[in-house]
């Protein structure tokens, strides 16, 4: 029976989804092991300052990078009892499409939509049609956050700014162990999937502090999308086998089933 390593954060893995769903039905074996873990960060006060300030209405917008993003500002915000007077003063930005329908879930309607791959010029450019500049804008994000975009907004006169939402940080050390094991054994997986840069970047670096050697031997590598098979193929210098046709889960699900059949 085939069988898949996932590597994304125990909190965006469900065995209900439709990643699971799919591979399950297709006889295929699922082992989990996070690369990334994320949480608030040791010191709240930053943020929690920052809220209270939006929801005093301080911002015009608030962009969230990430579904994560999306629940870590949930879970503060509504613990600090500010989420509704948020929600109410303030317009939202979302990064990507995934950001956008965490936001619709919480019934955010997403004012101001932004590529996931967009360069400085685009993001201006898209910015400027969308009357952000002189608009202070709140940016909400990991600690290892979006350059570009910070950069985009000043270019055209926004006035941005930067807090820490969410620390991203790499494996335990236990799942750290347990991936060198599990690909020095002879149930070692016939798939590693990764879903962004940053997961396959805390990979490599277990790999490489731990049992280098088998970075020459590494199974067939699956990508969510283009900017995360860049990266393999730049740390690799080798394209991965299997690279999602569209961004999503299902579009995943149904390349990686389709190369294992064959």
């Amino acid at each position: 029976m085939s069988k898949v390593l996932l590597t994304r954060p125990r909190a965006r893995s469900s065995m209900t989804d439709e990643l699971h769903r799919m591979l399950s039905i297709a006889g295929i074996t699922i082992e989990e092991l996070p690369m990334l873990r994320f949480e608030f960060p040791a010191d709240c006060s930053q943020l929690d300052a920052v809220l209270h300030r939006a929801a005093q209405g301080e911002f015009d917008y608030i962009i969230l990078s990430s579904p994560t993003a999306v629940n870590f500002f949930e879970e503060r915000a509504r613990e600090a009892g500010m989420f509704d007077a948020i929600v109410r003063t303030a317009k939202f930005g979302a990064v990507g499409g995934a950001t956008a329908s965490e936001l619709t879930l919480l019934g955010i309607e997403t004012k101001l939509p932004i590529p996931m791959r967009g360069g400085s010029a685009e993001l201006a450019t898209l910015f400027s049609r969308e009357t952000v500049t002189g608009k202070h804008v709140l940016l909400l994000q990991s600690q290892i956050g979006l350059e570009t975009l910070e950069r985009a907004l000043v270019e055209i006169g926004a006035v941005p700014e930067r807090v820490t939402l969410y620390h991203t940080e790499g494996p335990s050390l236990g799942d750290a162990a347990r991936l060198i094991k599990l690909l020095e054994s002879e149930a070692r997986p016939d798939v590693i999937a990764f879903f962004s840069p940053s997961a396959f970047a805390h990979f490599i670096r277990v790999l490489a502090e731990m049992a280098s050697g088998l970075l020459r031997h590494l199974p067939a590598i699956a990508c969510i999308g283009e900017t995360t098979a860049k990266s393999v193929e730049e740390s690799l210098r080798r394209r991965p086998e299997i690279i999602a046709r569209k961004a999503d889960q299902t579009s995943l699900a149904e390349d990686i089933i389709r190369y294992l059949k064959h």
